[in-house]
């Protein structure tokens, strides 16, 4: 039995439930620094619905091109050797909702390619 909602302030957090995995480390071959920062790794992940009405208003207003389900900044991605921009795309691909690899298909032509590498 479901538990009756409880009442607080606060608003409610959505939890999913697919066992189905959510996101992915992606170990980069030629790791970096960045600042004081070292890249070693990036996470893809699903996102949600305001995440991919954010990033269509930011590709709108030129200031975003790397899909939301890349995790760092466009700087970070610049930096980035190929080979491990490519990696990450690959592994980004499953992530991705299907409106994105629609619209990446459609963009590229073929639909390989997903962040302007």
């Amino acid at each position: 039995m479901a538990e009756p909602e409880k009442k607080t302030d606060e608003p409610p957090v959505a939890r999913f439930v697919a066992a189905a995995e959510r996101e992915k480390i992606v170990p980069l071959e030629w790791p970096f620094h960045f600042g004081d920062r070292l890249i070693d790794t990036v996470r893809v992940k699903r996102v949600s619905g305001a995440e991919m009405k954010e990033f269509w208003e930011q590709m709108a207003r030129d200031e975003r091109f790397i899909p939301p389900v890349i995790d760092c900044s466009q700087a970070v991605w610049d930096a980035m050797d190929p080979d491990d921009q490519e990696a990450v795309d690959a592994a980004a691909e499953p992530f991705m909702p299907r409106r994105l690899k629609a619209a990446v298909k459609l963009s590229s032509g073929n639909g390989e390619n997903t962040s302007g590498s």
